[in-house]
């Protein structure tokens, strides 16, 4: 059975993510940060990691160097909706999703979503990214 890391902060994310593949027959082990994640990382064996961008502490971008370091074969997908942190009237200028979504990839992801994304384009994503099976 494929297994799949997904990271992110967002309970809800995890939830309905994990719900989506894992109907698909993938079998989904969430992490609520970074740092959880790469433990995980470390004491089994997965087949791709599906990350989010922001998220306190170790960021997703940080993950993603650290994962390519150690599993540099990993296939990653970063997802974010990034942009929209930090006390309610903070709007950030300069930094979009897309900006964070670059950075995912110049770290090493082969793959970006746009949050919110459908159950469709996560699925296609994850089926990108694994050989057939």
């Amino acid at each position: 059975m494929t297994t799949i890391l997904l990271i992110d902060d967002e309970t809800d994310v995890r939830d309905s993510v994990a719900k989506v593949l894992g109907r698909e027959g993938y079998e989904v082990v969430t992490a609520e940060s970074a740092e959880v994640g790469l433990a995980m990382l470390d004491e089994r064996q997965f087949d791709l990691v599906i990350t989010d961008i922001i998220m306190p502490d170790v960021d997703g971008v940080q993950a993603i160097k650290l994962i390519r370091e150690s599993h540099p074969d990993m296939k990653i997908v970063a997802i974010s909706g990034g942009g929209n942190f930090g006390h309610a009237s903070y709007q950030p200028q300069a930094i979009t999703t897309t900006a964070f979504l670059q950075a995912a990839t110049e770290a090493g992801a082969d793959g970006i979503l746009t949050k919110p994304f459908l159950s469709a384009d996560i699925l296609d994503s994850v089926q990108r990214m694994l050989p057939a099976q």
